[in-house]
């Protein structure tokens, strides 16, 4: 375990009455904790690799677009499409991204590098119990996180339907071959 380190911080009077605001409303435990936890985001997000007009994650640019207009997006297609098109990213993202050859992502077990990527780019919280993942707060349609999922994992999954609104859970039905496009 690491040694913990102390240090003095700063901050405007403006930063200052929103972290006591978010204290009083019981957002957060404490103006500390809500520091360390932001500093943990910047160190996960590679934000000291932001610069003016192009942020990153990892080798990735990424884009901040509007839920509204991304919804417009990806409406104007089919499921078919959208599914079409996940498996084609799942594809490029094996081939120009590569993980680790270690890593077998047939295996359930190895799946969490993956959920836990798509959850730090905004896509859901995704929860793994198993074969069963869970996904809520969608930010992609069910089709296209459904393709890109069953392109990397190799896998068929089944759309379960759950009694909550915005609450998906797929299970494994079987292992698939690998499929180009």
């Amino acid at each position: 375990m690491s040694a913990l380190k102390e240090m003095h911080l700063v901050l405007d009077d403006e930063l200052y009455k929103y972290l006591s605001l978010l204290e009083k409303l019981k957002f957060i435990k404490s103006k500390e904790e809500a520091v360390v936890a932001a500093i943990r985001i910047f160190k996960k997000l590679n934000m000291h690799d932001w610069l003016p007009y192009v942020y990153r994650v990892s080798s990735e640019r990424v884009l901040i677009i509007g839920q509204g207009m991304l919804y417009d997006v990806f409406s104007s297609l089919s499921e078919t499409e959208l599914y079409n098109i996940a498996r084609l990213s799942a594809l490029k993202r094996k081939i120009l991204v590569p993980f680790d050859p270690e890593l077998d992502l047939t295996e359930a077990e190895n799946w969490d590098v993956i959920l836990n990527e798509i959850q730090d780019f905004g896509w859901g919280k995704v929860t793994r119990d198993g074969e069963e993942i869970m996904i809520e707060y969608l930010g992609v349609p069910l089709a296209f996180l459904k393709g890109y999922l069953e392109a990397l994992f190799r896998v068929s999954f089944r759309i379960h339907d759950t009694k909550m609104k915005d609450i998906y859970v797929l299970s494994k039905e079987q292992d698939q071959e690998e499929v180009w496009l």
